[in-house]
């Protein structure tokens, strides 16, 4: 696989080039650069990178302004000394997050999930919904997989994952933005609190005004209820 590096502290570049030379030999480095600029410059003309490793703060600014220039379909796996901005990485779908110094372990790990950009390629034409969501609240950082979640309750400007195993993970997420991250073929906005999966409905009874209440697994205290115009795309929804 061929790898860029974006670093602008030569000696964490050869560090790192080192480290890719020890614990991956089928990963080639064919360019290392300190600036965007030089790397948006480079790959407009070299799509076939499988691998982006990326500093965050780097000579002529921030890394994450790459994403707005050129549409990367490479891998990206970063290498920072900041942890804060894990949750913008993952919403730029990285490969991986690592925090200096580099351990060999994690760099393995992290390679181990890259997949060589043909296969990448393929991947891209199927609609781009998560399979992962990191989701961050305060100071704590979680990860979770999308077909573990049962439902996404908000209240106070904070919404809640619930996973089917009972845990719950507050987030700063909106509902209307994970509406654009989660496969609506298992996810169904059921009103303005509710975000939930088809495997986690439990049973539904009619309700007043030609609308339905459904109930959860695990439960949930608060009542879902799908307003009278929304019903019969649940209905529809359900019946596949």
């Amino acid at each position: 696989m061929k790898a860029l590096i974006l670093e602008d502290e030569q000696l964490a570049s050869n560090r790192l080039k080192r480290m890719l030379s020890e614990v991956a030999s089928d990963i080639k480095v064919v360019a290392t650069f300190e600036t965007v600029e030089d790397t948006v410059a480079y790959l407009m003309h070299n799509f076939d990178i499988d691998i982006l490793f990326l500093d965050i703060h780097v000579a002529d600014g921030n890394s994450f302004e790459l994403f707005k220039i050129i549409e990367v379909k490479s891998n990206v796996i970063f290498t920072t000394a900041y942890d804060q901005y894990a949750i913008e990485a993952f919403r730029k779908n990285a490969t991986d997050y690592l925090l200096k110094p580099l351990k060999k372990e994690q760099l393995i790990e992290a390679i181990a999930k890259a997949k060589p950009i043909s296969q990448q390629l393929l991947h891209d034409i199927s609609p781009g919904y998560k399979k992962r969501i990191v989701i961050q609240f305060m100071s704590k950082l979680h990860s979770i997989k999308t077909e573990e979640i049962a439902y996404i309750f908000s209240k106070h400007k904070v919404s809640y994952f619930y996973t089917s195993d009972g845990q719950r993970y507050p987030s700063d997420y909106k509902l209307q933005d994970l509406e654009d991250l989660l496969d609506p073929q298992y996810f169904f906005r059921a009103n303005r609190q509710f975000i939930i999966h088809i495997d986690a409905v439990s049973s539904i009874t009619k309700h007043q005004a030609s609308r339905v209440k459904i109930l959860m697994e695990p439960p949930i205290a608060e009542d879902i209820v799908i307003s009278t115009d929304k019903t019969p795309l649940f209905k529809k929804w359900l019946d596949r």
